[in-house]
């Protein structure tokens, strides 16, 4: 019994610091979501984290989002350019990526590394606890290092092993941005069509490929989606979650992103796939081996959330072409 309680105190000491955990940047917004398609660098990714904006500024304070002590730098990273990677004591991680500048606990020691190494890509790890921040305090300054386009603050949070990421958002307390979400276009075997809602679509083959360029539309911006469910006659068919994403997938995304997907500089338009192509760990659930494939008509329900956990719900309607 005592292990039980002291079992329980640890998960709720866990989630009160999950609770606690604050934005890196003050009076900021998100930009990005976690898990959005990614074409740079040599190979596709996954967006690992979420990006706060700086207000396109650089030299804006990044402050840590919980205690902990510094684990790592890395400087001239290629995707990631200048990164401060803070150890927590609930056993997480926080990354910060595409600084301009350390803060003044660590630039010293960054200037001598490029003296010595030069601008090469260089990654030091510390000793635990050698050099400590408190929530809040700056730990780096935003830039656009690495593939950054424009000054802002990536955040990530990874298990202590660095195995696991997770949506930030699912940790740190952000006002939702005001949006709506959209399908702007459906693929039916391999077919691009404008979405109406309520419409008819035809498909062949054993069962339909469906793709959705899908997404939450906030003024210019696009923020990706955090979970998507098809049915069939109201069956649960395919289910797909950003919440985690193991390390090992992270240049994993043709998993649920098809191959006509391109997120590069100021470019995006991501295919979200509907249907088991590959497998991955985001496809939470697969019931397409347990369809009924000789219906020839049935209606289709498609139900969206975006980050901040708003659901849309869309239906239409599929049909068995010639």
């Amino acid at each position: 019994m005592k292990k039980l309680h002291s079992l329980v105190l640890i998960i709720l000491l866990s989630l009160l610091a999950f609770s606690n955990f604050i934005m890196p940047v003050d009076d900021s917004y998100v930009t990005s979501s976690f898990a959005e398609f990614r074409s740079t660098g040599d190979t596709a990714h996954f967006h690992g984290g979420v990006d706060f904006s700086t207000f396109l500024k650089e030299g804006i304070p990044i402050k840590a989002i919980y205690d902990g002590y510094l684990a790592r730098i890395e400087i001239n990273n290629t995707i990631y350019g200048n990164v401060v990677v803070i150890q927590h004591p609930n056993g997480y991680k926080s990354l910060y990526a595409h600084l301009s500048m350390f803060s003044s606990k660590i630039q010293s020691i960054v200037d001598d590394l490029i003296s010595e190494y030069g601008n090469s890509n260089i990654i030091v790890e510390f000793p635990e606890n050698e050099i400590k921040f408190s929530q809040g305090e700056v730990v780096a300054y935003s830039g656009k290092t690495g593939e950054a386009v424009q000054p802002h603050c990536h955040l990530e949070i990874r298990n202590s092993k660095e195995t696991m990421i997770f949506d930030p958002l699912d940790f740190i307390k952000v006002a939702p941005l005001n949006g709506e979400i959209i399908i702007k276009e459906i693929v039916i075997d391999g077919k691009k069509q404008e979405f109406v809602n309520g419409k008819t679509y035809e498909f062949s083959g054993v069962f339909p490929h469906l793709e959705i360029n899908s997404y939450l539309q906030v003024n210019k911006n696009i923020i990706g989606l955090k979970e998507i469910k098809l049915y069939f006659s109201n069956k649960l068919v395919y289910h797909i979650l950003f919440d985690e994403i193991p390390y090992e997938e992270i240049d994993k995304p043709y998993t649920v992103y098809s191959e006509e997907s391109i997120a590069a500089g100021y470019i995006y338009k991501a295919y979200y796939k509907l249907y088991p192509e590959k497998t991955g760990y985001v496809v939470k659930a697969n019931n397409f081996p347990t369809l009924n494939l000789n219906i020839d008509f049935f209606p289709v329900t498609l139900e969206l959330k975006d980050p901040w956990g708003r659901v849309k719900t869309f239906n239409f309607n599929l049909k068995r072409g010639d």
